[in-house]
């Protein structure tokens, strides 16, 4: 009897840690958003690519004229970009704010949602660059990695006004 009990409680414990590790945490999520900024900041694009997933897409939103431009770029096709930008660009400062993390009911994937700012030098001229980000995230063989990163661009004065009643 002791050794179906234990046999029992044996076969239903030793999954558990199995079973945590194919969930994603808050932590993980952290953790690469922790190394996608440290590589930002240093414009160090393959160091990103370690964290994106072979299957990443970006959505970029920009206006153009009157309406509303939506293009989908991959994995690859991002990093380059990004690559290319940094390359035009001085004075470069790459800022997070605002971070919400949010793990799936089922433990599979999770969200993040920041306020990224970018002020740079290009050709001369001060820029300022605020998206609104919106990222998924999954375990790809084990590791945390980003999925999909979309987001808005926000125009004007972001700043949250507080008003009295």
């Amino acid at each position: 009897m002791i050794r179906l009990v234990t046999g029992l409680m044996l076969s239903v414990v030793l999954p558990l840690p199995v079973q945590a590790a194919d969930r994603i945490t808050d932590e993980q999520i952290q953790q690469v958003i922790d190394a996608t900024d440290v590589a930002s900041m240093n414009r160090d694009a393959a160091t990103i690519g370690e964290y994106l997933s072979e299957s990443f897409e970006k959505i970029i939103e920009f206006r153009y004229k009157k309406w509303m431009a939506k293009v989908k770029v991959p994995r690859d096709k991002y990093l380059e970009i990004i690559e290319a930008g940094w390359s035009t660009t001085s004075d470069y400062y790459y800022q997070r704010d605002d971070t919400e993390i949010h793990i799936s009911t089922d433990g599979q994937g999770g969200l993040s949602y920041s306020t990224i700012t970018e002020n740079m030098v290009q050709d001369g001229k001060k820029m300022t660059s605020k998206f609104r980000e919106y990222a998924t995230y999954a375990l790809e063989n084990g590791r945390p990695v980003i999925t999909h990163v979309s987001g808005h661009t926000l125009l004007g004065d972001t700043t949250p006004q507080w008003q009295e009643e």
